[in-house]
């Protein structure tokens, strides 16, 4: 009696773990991850083709969801569900953009970027948050604030650069993100530089430490503004802004050598040297009494 009553827990365990993690009328993270990739490239295609972009951004969708046997309905269910789950949905696009950059292989170009500098070096890679984000205009997931340690590999007249790509999924309304960097030099005075995203391209901030003062502290933050929809409240619209591959790379500035630096002092002497010898005389006016 007591194996037979085993054999049903571990029976009864068995089926619950083979259950779907994910609700009924909701697609399972590889379902949802497959749709997706081929959604990027539907919306990569339209944009390509330049004509009546928001026509044919919707008949390349319409076919994506054909091709998987999705209806419109069970897609947006599935998307309100992740934006719900965004653990689940960063892990998504983590392998989207592994598949992607496989993708760019594949097709003879190179996955390899500002990502794979090292912590050391005159160039770095010092960013050490997700490389991935995925934000909805709807609060607290619109907003992704970041802070960078500094330590002593930082040296004064050090440049920051802040790279990363955007890509949007939008069923309407305007795109409006925005990406913030702030430095704090040594003598607490701040300089800020952002900008806006509207398009699936590649971005970039940059912000140098000009009068070698010493960096004391690097924050910012990536926010998805609510558009045209004031109260940003519509749960059936779908607007998702996803951030890859970034990076922020600190850049070192270039030594001089002070031997060189001589001889290039001594060089442009003898250059003006020789520049005001060869300078005419000027000409002097000559009166003639005829």
């Amino acid at each position: 009696m007591r194996i037979k009553l085993a054999v049903l827990i571990l029976f009864s365990l068995v089926l619950n773990g083979c259950k779907p993690s994910v609700p009924d009328g909701v697609l399972s993270p590889n379902e949802m991850e497959d749709l997706l990739y081929d959604y990027h490239l539907a919306d990569a295609m339209a944009q390509d083709e330049g004509i009546d972009e928001g026509y044919k951004e919707r008949m390349y969708r319409a076919a994506v969801l054909k091709k998987h046997d999705v209806s419109q309905a069970v897609f947006d269910s599935s998307m309100v569900y992740y934006l719900r789950h965004t653990e689940e949905l960063q892990k998504i696009y983590e392998h989207l953009s592994d598949r992607l950059n496989d993708e760019v292989v594949a097709l003879g170009g190179s996955s390899k970027g500002m990502s794979d500098f090292s912590l050391n070096g005159d160039t770095a890679n010092v960013w050490t948050g997700v490389s991935t984000m995925v934000l909805d205009p709807h609060e607290p997931f619109n907003l992704y604030n970041f802070e960078i340690p500094v330590d002593t590999s930082f040296h004064k007249g050090d440049q920051l650069m802040l790279n990363f790509e955007s890509e949007f999924i939008y069923q309407d309304g305007m795109r409006d993100g925005v990406a913030v960097l702030a430095v704090k030099f040594a003598n607490d005075s701040v300089a800020t530089q952002s900008v806006h995203m509207s398009s699936p391209i590649s971005y970039r901030v940059t912000i140098a430490d000009n009068d070698h003062l010493g960096i004391k502290e690097i924050k910012g933050f990536f926010i998805l503004n609510k558009g045209n929809d004031p109260s940003g409240q519509s749960s059936s619209t779908l607007r998702l802004m996803i951030l890859k591959n970034i990076t922020l790379i600190r850049m070192r500035e270039p030594k001089q050598d002070p031997e060189k630096m001589k001889q290039d002092s001594i060089n442009a002497a003898r250059i003006d040297s020789m520049e005001q010898r060869r300078m005419p005389l000027p000409q002097q006016s000559v009166n003639m009494n005829i």
